[in-house]
């Protein structure tokens, strides 16, 4: 297989996946921003301070009496839901990762780990940046390399948020103040949260920006195109 990427169409399977995975991401996401967090206080501090908001939300920071438990909000616990719901299409995307559909392959969301792909990802950057100076996108055509990659990093970070949400589902402690471990996940988590966050709104900025210029690079990934 060519390292070099091409300007092919998505498969069908992972058009599907696109629309339901772009789905869960953003409910996920919202559902995180909104919802309390079942905590309890450590004794020696009035809440968790390096804990950040959509982690640990200072509103839901109860006491809890000996042999009890923080009550599990309903926001948080669809928060669990979809949570292990993308861990899933995140396994399924793994998986045709490694078949050969067209737009599928690992290859195709990393192009940056081969020569030809970076050098295509130089070429593909620099006309990127002249449209960039006329406020404008550069055609698709023009951008597999710069497209895939976004693609790339977000199903990346999606992975190393879905780990640490992860083990953050089976470590929570509802009925103690979380142990050190736990803490430090809560944080990596959150930073992933925030960086896929930007690049999530990155790639919709793009799409918009592609439709108003008359791309139409909706019609590339529908799942009914």
């Amino acid at each position: 297989m060519s390292d070099v990427v091409t300007n092919e169409v998505y498969a069908r399977p992972i058009r599907i996946f696109h629309s339901v995975f772009a789905l869960c991401m953003m409910t996920q996401l919202a559902v995180g921003e909104l919802m309390d967090v079942p905590e309890v206080e450590k004794e020696y501090e009035a809440s968790i301070q390096w804990v950040t908001s959509a982690i640990a939300h200072e509103a839901h920071h109860t006491p809890v009496v000996v042999g009890g438990a923080v009550e599990k909000t309903p926001g948080f616990e669809m928060h669990e839901l979809l949570g292990l719901t993308i861990a899933t299409l995140l396994l399924v995307r793994i998986i045709l990762a490694m078949s050969s559909l067209p737009g599928a392959n690992w290859r195709y969301l990393f192009p940056w780990l081969f020569a030809a792909g970076r050098k295509q990802l130089g070429q593909e950057v620099k006309l990127q940046v002249a449209g960039w100076k006329q406020i404008k996108l550069a055609a698709p055509e023009d951008g597999e390399s710069v497209a895939r990659s976004v693609h790339g990093l977000i199903l990346l970070a999606s992975v190393v948020m879905g780990v640490t949400g992860t083990l953050l589902f089976f470590g929570w402690s509802t009925t103690a103040p979380q142990v050190e471990w736990v803490e430090i996940v809560a944080e990596v988590h959150e930073l992933v949260v925030g960086a896929l966050e930007a690049l999530l709104a990155a790639h919709i900025l793009a799409v918009i920006l592609h439709q108003r210029q008359g791309h139409d690079i909706i019609s590339r990934i529908k799942p009914t195109a």
